[in-house]
C-alpha cells in the first residue's frame, strides 16, 4: 500500500508529530487502520498485511532489512524495522537476536512465522505501548496515538498521581493517563503472538557495578563517541549543562560540529575552546542538498545517567560503613540532613513493598527522611481529598511490584534513568533533538562502574569529567521561577486537572501570587499538567 493521503484530522492527537503503530500478522488485523487516521502503511508482513503503519513515508523490502529513522540512520522517525534474520546472523525466532542489538537509539521490531515482536530501548526513551483496538492487540510508540484509536477515557486517579512530578515513584511511573493503554516496561519487549494473544519478555539485563572510576571512564567514553559518530557527520549542540558541553566537545574533535543553539553557545564555547558558528551564520544549503534539519544534541540526562542517587549510601553503608560515612559529610552539608534523620535512614530495613505502603499513608507529611526507595512521594495542598485517595489506592494496588534492583541505590538509579528518560520524551516530539546519554551503551557503561564513584560528592560529575577530563563546566542557574498572568489562571481554569476535580484551582491561584512559594517544584509540575490535553500534541505530561 502506499501513503493514504490524509492529514491528521485531530483525532490521534499528535498533529504533525511521528508516530507509528505495529499490527500483528493476522487476517482481519487491518481492519483498525481506519483508526488510524493519517497513517501510512509504511512496511508490510510477508503476507501482504499490514505491519507498521505511521506518520513516515512507505519504504520497501530488500534483502530482508528495513531501516527507518532511529539514530544513527540519518532520519527523522523513530523506527527501526528488522526482517527475517537480524544483522548478527541469528534466527529471530530463537528469541535472542534483537537482545543483542544496539543501535543507537531506536525501536526494534521483527516479524517470523506470524509472530511479531516490538522493544524500545533499555532507558525507556523509545518506549513501547499496547492497547487492543477492535479485538486487535496494537504496539505503538506513542500512548495518545493508541488512547485516541481506541477511545480510551482518562484515567483520573493516574492523572492526579502525574501532580507527583519526579517524585513518582516506581511502578506508578509506569503508567498512562488513560485507561486501557498500558507502557511495556522499559528494556521489555512486546511479543504480538500468532495466536492473537500477547506477551512481555524482558530483553535487557542492567550490568553489575564492577569497574572503578578509571575503567569506567575509558568506557564511557567510548560509549559517548559511539553515540555522537551515530548521529552523522554534521550535527547541532542543544541545551543540556555539562552533558551539551561534553557532546559538543566530542562531536568538534569529529568536525561535525556546526551549530549551537543560541542558549548553549555559552557552554559549547567553553567547552571546545573557541567561538561556535550560530546557526544564523551557516550558508543556504545548496540545491542538490538533502533537506531536514541537523541531528540537534541534547545533554539532558547526563546527571541522571552518570551520577548516582543519594540512596547509595544506604547500599554502602551495609559494604562499607567507614567509606558511608565519608560520603555522608559532603552529603550532608548539601542537603542539609539532620543527624537523627540520617541515622533513621541508614537503620531502616523496610522492603520496596512496606515503604511503597507507608508513602500511600504519608502523602501529605512534611517529614522527607532520607535514603528510602526514592525520594517520598508528597502531594501539593491543592490536590482534593479525593483525589489524594485515588493516587494512594494506585500506590496500594500496586505494592507488591518488584523493584527495578534489591539494592536501594540501584534501584533509585535505574529510576531516574526511566525518569529522565521520559521527560526527553516528551521533549523530542514537542520539539525534536537527540539524547545520546540515553543509549543503550552509554546507559550501560555507565551502570557498569561503583556507585560510590559515579556519586562521590567532592567534585560535580565525577565519572563524565574522568571519562572527558578537558571538558569545561558551565555554570549552573539554579535560578526557578514561574510566568503569572491571567494565562494561567485560564490554564489552570481549562484543564482536566479542574474539569475532573483533581485539584482546587483556587488553591493553585493562591500559590501563584506568591513571590516564592514554598512548593514552587510542585507548582511547576502542576502547571505541566494543566497544559496537557487528553488530545494535545504529546502523549503525558
Amino acid at each position: 500500500m502506499g501513503r493514504t493521503g490524509k492529514p491528521s484530522d485531530g483525532r490521534s492527537g499528535v498533529g504533525s508529530a511521528s508516530w507509528f503503530v505495529v499490527l500483528p500478522d493476522l487476517v482481519g488485523a487491518g481492519r483498525v487502520l481506519r483508526r488510524l487516521p493519517g497513517g501510512a502503511v509504511l512496511v508490510a508482513h510477508r503476507s501482504g498485511r499490514p505491519w507498521v503503519v505511521g506518520s513516515g513515508t512507505p519504504v520497501s523490502q530488500e534483502d530482508g532489512v528495513v531501516v527507518i529513522g532511529g539514530a544513527g540512520t540519518g532520519g527523522g522517525a523513530e523506527v527501526a524495522v528488522r526482517l527475517g534474520l537480524d544483522v548478527l546472523a541469528v534466527p529471530v525466532g530463537r528469541g535472542s537476536a534483537l537482545d543483542r542489538v544496539r543501535a543507537g537509539s531506536c525501536h526494534l521490531s521483527a516479524s517470523v512465522d506470524g509472530g511479531v515482536r516490538v522493544q524500545g530501548t533499555a532507558s525507556g526513551l523509545r518506549r513501547v505501548f499496547h492497547a487492543r483496538v477492535d479485538g486487535v492487540d496494537l504496539a505503538c510508540d506513542r500512548a495518545d496515538v493508541l488512547a485516541a484509536a481506541a477511545s480510551a477515557p482518562v484515567d483520573e486517579d493516574v492523572l492526579a498521581a502525574l501532580l507527583l512530578g519526579d517524585r513518582l515513584p516506581h511502578p506508578l511511573a509506569d503508567l498512562t493517563p488513560w485507561r486501557g493503554v498500558t507502557a511495556v516496561p522499559a528494556g521489555s519487549a512486546l511479543e504480538l503472538r500468532s495466536d492473537g494473544g500477547t506477551r512481555t519478555r524482558r530483553w535487557w539485563t542492567p550490568p553489575e557495578p564492577v569497574l572503578g572510576i578509571e575503567d569506567g571512564a575509558a568506557g564511557l567514553r567510548r560509549a559517548l563517541e559511539e553515540a555522537v559518530r551515530l548521529r552523522g557527520d554534521a550535527v547541532t549542540a542543544g541545551p543540556g549543562g555539562i552533558g551539551a558541553a561534553v557532546l559538543g566537545l566530542l562531536a568538534d574533535r569529529r568536525g561535525a560540529l556546526t551549530a549551537t543553539d543560541a542558549a548553549t553557545d555559552a557552554a559549547t564555547d567553553a567547552a571546545t575552546g573557541k567561538a561556535t558558528t550560530r546557526a544564523t551564520d551557516l550558508p543556504a544549503p545548496l540545491p542538490c542538498a538533502p533537506p531536514g534539519p541537523l541531528p540537534r544534541l541534547c545533554g539532558h540526562g547526563a546527571d541522571e545517567v552518570a551520577g548516582a542517587p543519594v540512596e547509595y549510601l544506604h547500599d554502602l553503608a551495609r559494604r562499607n560503613p567507614r567509606a558511608a560515612w565519608q560520603h555522608l559529610a559532603a552529603h550532608r552539608a548539601r542537603h542539609r540532613w539532620a543527624v537523627a534523620d540520617v541515622l533513621r535512614g541508614f537503620a531502616d530495613r523496610r522492603d520496596h513493598r512496606a515503604w511503597l505502603l507507608d508513602q500511600a499513608r504519608s502523602l501529605h507529611d512534611d517529614a522527607v527522611p532520607p535514603l528510602g526507595w526514592g525520594a517520598p512521594p508528597r502531594l501539593p495542598p491543592w490536590v482534593s481529598v479525593e483525589a489524594a485517595a485515588g493516587v494512594a489506592a494506585l500506590l496500594r494496588a500496586h505494592s507488591d511490584a518488584a523493584p527495578l534492583a534489591p539494592q536501594r541505590g540501584r534501584h533509585s538509579h535505574l529510576h531516574r534513568v526511566r525518569a529522565v528518560a521520559a521527560s526527553c520524551r516528551v521533549a523530542a516530539q514537542v520539539g525534536g533533538g537527540e539524547f545520546p546519554f540515553l543509549d543503550d551503551r552509554v546507559v550501560e557503561a555507565c551502570l557498569a562502574v561503583r556507585a560510590e564513584q559515579r556519586g562521590a560528592p567532592w567534585t560535580r560529575a565525577p565519572l563524565l569529567t574522568a571519562a572527558v577530563p578537558d571538558v569545561a563546566q558551565p555554570r549552573e542557574n539554579r535560578t526557578a521561577a514561574h510566568p503569572g498572568g491571567d494565562r494561567l489562571d485560564e490554564l489552570v481554569e481549562d484543564s482536566p486537572l479542574t474539569a475532573l476535580g483533581v485539584v482546587d484551582p483556587d488553591a493553585v491561584r493562591a500559590q501563584l501570587a506568591v513571590p516564592e512559594p514554598r512548593w514552587a517544584t510542585a507548582l511547576a509540575h502542576t502547571l505541566a499538567v494543566a497544559a496537557w490535553r487528553p488530545g494535545g500534541a504529546h502523549e503525558r505530561p
